[in-house]
């Protein structure tokens, strides 16, 4: 091919501009930093995209814990203890206007039985796949049993009163 536009350059009289060797070792180097730069730049994207998939599932927890925890209702520990609803009251708005200057120790007991609660229940759904599996392995015995077809013995049958 190259002899081909060669010989067609001279046939028609122009001359082809003819590249140095330093300008195409420049393109090459230029090419090679372009190159270099894109793979940085996509193995940057990569760390991001990683640190995103960690860190975006707690943030989530935390703010809609967050969330919850202000929308909690303001209760005084001692709010239910059978009293008039006169003094409930008054209760109610001393523990608001304290509430803001300290944590109570009920609000601290409070915290940490969310805690464990937060705790229970994450465990719990950790353990949500194995319980389903065994599950559905039981209901599957339990259909290959009623297919069997077998006589139950009268003998293990509820006496009707």
């Amino acid at each position: 091919m190259a002899g081909e536009r060669q010989r067609e350059t001279l046939i028609l009289g122009k001359k082809r501009p003819v590249k140095d060797e330093d300008v195409l070792v420049e393109d090459e180097e230029d090419e090679e930093r372009e190159i270099l730069e894109l793979e940085r730049e996509v193995s940057e994207m990569g760390r991001r995209i990683i640190d995103a998939r960690r860190t975006i599932p707690n943030r989530l927890l935390e703010v809609f814990s967050s969330r919850i925890l202000t929308q909690r209702p303001l209760l005084p520990p001692r709010a239910f203890a059978e009293d008039d609803a006169g003094e409930t009251e008054m209760r109610v708005l001393s523990s608001e206007s304290n509430r803001e200057s300290f944590p109570t120790s009920a609000d601290q007991k409070m915290h940490e039985k969310l805690l464990a609660f937060r705790a229970k229940t994450e465990s719990n759904i950790s353990a949500m796949p194995v319980i389903l599996k065994r599950t559905n392995d039981c209901i599957s015995k339990i259909e290959i049993l009623e297919k069997c077809h077998v006589k139950v013995p009268s003998i293990f049958n509820r006496k009707s009163t």
